[in-house]
């Protein structure tokens, strides 16, 4: 994969559907609080028990890290779908609210701590700095493409078969890429050349304030991310309007740039990209509550989506060039650790701060935290082109 013009052969593909598949069992997974619902799950329970996922899969990944270091990437890519794919089966025999369904939780969101750690670092040994902003970018194309097609799939499932089939689909996705990896082994482990165990020194990794800053730039990215995702409904509701169109807008804007530009990040350089696009960043993210009341949202949605869509590589390509190639498992899984993190702040410090000043301010303050995002961009010593 490392020669030539391009990223893609078999393996990539291979990969890539792989990757599809595994984020198609996740996003299914996001039309859950309806299940937990009937079976009588109050609001706070539903809020725990998704939470679960989130804090296992990122509290596990330093230790899936060094299990790749040790192992490598095949046999933790293929526990991690083991995990999920259980989970997924488990989900089935759920009737009320009881330590089980936390169990089932913890399990999948395990099971994808595992998947996360083999799969990125797989990505970030396999290919050159040359070629890694390119290939995160497809990568970001196959997860962005899943989390727009599932939930709406799912409710379709669940509106014509109930909501035991929204857990057969999981499965199923779970269950396909299972075989794939098992059918591909050849494909997916590495060269012994390219595949040198060692031991994780997190401290060491940590100590790299390089390293550092481009954690911090992702745990912002991600949380504002968060934020819009988590919070753009409740706004929209309170103002009459539909979210459906911004979320459209924006994952087509990020796929599409996510397709074309990806190659230039490489090219041109991923620091130029991130200062270039954390202004979008802030851009869309402050004039959401206006273009709401002016239905406007257009605007903002291909302001956020656009920088959506550049941010994802350009900090998976950043990251990755930080440690040795046998370090790059405690890499990508900090850096991973970390985006998810974003993913955790975002409803929970976001839930405060808009219970405080309002879903009208929320999204004015998490531009002016995105713009802290810029700062790191434009001053930080960031290793990398």
């Amino acid at each position: 994969m490392q020669n030539g013009p391009t990223v893609w052969d078999k393996r990539f593909v291979l990969l890539n559907v792989i990757f599809f598949l595994v984020f198609s069992n996740i996003s299914f997974f996001y039309l859950y609080p309806v299940a937990l619902k009937s079976i009588g799950a109050q609001d706070y329970a539903i809020g725990i028990v998704i939470g679960v996922f989130s804090a296992v899969s990122v509290v596990t990944r330093p230790f899936m890290g060094k299990a790749v270091g040790r192992k490598g990437e095949f046999p933790i890519i293929l526990l991690g779908i083991v995990g999920i794919l259980i989970a997924s089966i488990t989900y089935l025999f759920e009737k009320r609210l009881t330590i089980f369904v936390f169990l089932t939780r913890a399990l999948h969101g395990c099971g994808f701590s595992a998947f996360i750690a083999g799969s990125f670092s797989l990505v970030a040994k396999t290919f050159p700095p040359t070629k890694r902003a390119q290939a995160y970018g497809i990568v970001g194309v196959s997860l962005m493409s899943a989390s727009a097609l599932c939930p709406p799939l799912g409710e379709m499932v669940i509106n014509s078969f109930g909501l035991a089939s929204l857990y057969l689909c999981a499965g199923l996705a779970a269950l396909g890429a299972f075989f794939l990896v098992v059918l591909n082994q050849k494909n997916i482990s590495l060269p012994a050349s390219d595949s040198r165990k060692s031991n994780m020194n997190y401290p060491a990794l940590l100590n790299d304030r390089s390293f550092l800053y481009v954690l911090t730039s992702t745990l912002i990215f991600a949380h504002c991310q968060s934020t819009v995702l988590n919070f753009l409904a409740l706004l929209a509701s309170l103002k009459g309007r539909s979210s459906g169109f911004f979320f459209a807008v924006a994952f087509s804007m990020a796929i599409f740039l996510l397709l074309t530009l990806s190659t230039k990040i490489d090219e041109l350089g991923k620091k130029r990209f991130l200062r270039f696009f954390y202004p979008l960043l802030f851009a869309g993210l402050f004039l959401i509550p206006t273009s709401l009341e002016k239905n406007l949202l257009f605007v903002p949605a291909a302001l956020f989506g656009s920088a959506m869509g550049v941010l994802f590589p350009v900090h998976n390509a950043l990251a990755a060039e930080h440690g040795s190639k046998a370090e790059k498992p405690g890499v990508m899984s900090l850096f991973t650790a970390t985006y998810d993190t974003g993913f955790i702040t975002g409803p929970v410090i976001s839930g405060w701060v808009a219970q405080w000043a309002g879903l009208q301010h929320l999204f004015h303050l998490t531009a002016v935290l995105s713009a802290l995002g810029l700062f790191i961009a434009l001053l930080a010593p960031i290793k990398g082109k």
